[in-house]
């Protein structure tokens, strides 16, 4: 029986004063990405013009590049050319310009073409040329440790901490970060002596509930994803404020019955609450806390 999962949570927590929980940009970005009514979504992109967050700005160039809406996108574009500034974080900068760059010779609307090509050029000064990197030999800049996973549920299915740890590295290989290091896990003389800044990321399942519901069964399942500075494997994740995080989603799945059924509903549910949860809240984060001078 085919496995419907739904994901219907996600927030991320940062660990400095107080907690921060869902906040109005949050809200507006879910609803630019995923709602179906286009008043809903224009409401969204317009409330989030508004912002200088870098949230914003990587969401309106999302819009730009996948509407299909033409009005939103040529908003997109606009808020854009006032949005994006010297201060925009440079993982939102660069998306801003690229969805900017795109949209001025591929969209199919003239009018956004017109005004993504305004934008583009009136931003021009901000493009930076790479620069190159000094030499570290074969060590990496940036390194993430992606630490097993751990069950607090004692219900996740044989080999689902391996499945889990596979889509987290996944999602952070996507950044261009190293996960892996020459010889296993470096030591903190050897970041140190690499020059090589070093992240923890770590999933825990936090919770799975099976319950029948008629002829089928329904599992809930909740995953959090932790991010941190690391100091290698002679010292341990750090807790910094504004430098560390964690992020829990939920979801639920409808499966059949069958043993078979609810291992596999398990998974899927663990799975596609991991993958959203990494790509959409811990990626973006670590970009923010990986780039130098953070």
């Amino acid at each position: 029986m085919p496995r419907v999962v739904a994901i219907f949570a996600a927030c991320l927590l940062l660990l400095c004063a107080g907690s921060a929980v869902a906040d109005s940009v949050e809200t507006n970005v879910r609803q630019l990405g995923h709602d179906d009514s286009q008043r809903a979504r224009l409401a969204a992109a317009l409330s989030l013009s508004k912002s200088r967050d870098a949230r914003a700005v990587i969401a309106l160039a999302g819009a730009l590049r996948s509407d299909d809406d033409a009005t939103i996108r040529r908003i997109a574009a606009l808020a854009l050319a006032k949005m994006i500034d010297a201060r925009t974080a440079p993982d939102a900068l660069g998306l801003g310009l690229t969805a900017l760059d795109e949209a001025a010779s591929k969209d199919v609307d003239e009018r956004v073409r017109a005004t993504a090509s305004k934008a583009a050029q009136a931003l021009g000064s901000l493009r930076r040329k790479k620069a190159r990197p000094e030499p570290r030999g074969n060590k990496p800049e940036v390194f993430v440790n992606i630490d097993p996973t751990l069950d607090q549920s004692r219900q996740m299915p044989p080999g689902g901490g391996a499945r889990l740890m596979k889509i987290v590295k996944a999602s952070v290989d996507r950044t261009g970060y190293a996960t892996t290091w020459p010889g296993g896990l470096p030591t903190a003389a050897e970041l140190t002596s690499s020059r090589s800044r070093a992240f923890i990321v770590a999933s825990t399942v936090k919770k799975i509930a099976i319950r029948k519901v008629g002829g089928q069964t329904e599992i809930a399942c909740t995953v959090a994803v932790r991010i941190a500075p690391w100091s290698g494997k002679d010292g341990g994740e750090r807790w910094e404020a504004n430098r560390a995080a964690s992020a829990s989603g939920s979801a639920k799945a409808m499966t059949g019955n069958r043993d078979r059924d609810v291992q596999g509903g398990v998974r899927d549910c663990l799975e596609a609450v991991a993958e959203d949860v990494t790509s959409r809240q811990v990626v973006p984060f670590l970009k923010r806390i990986a780039t130098p001078g953070s």
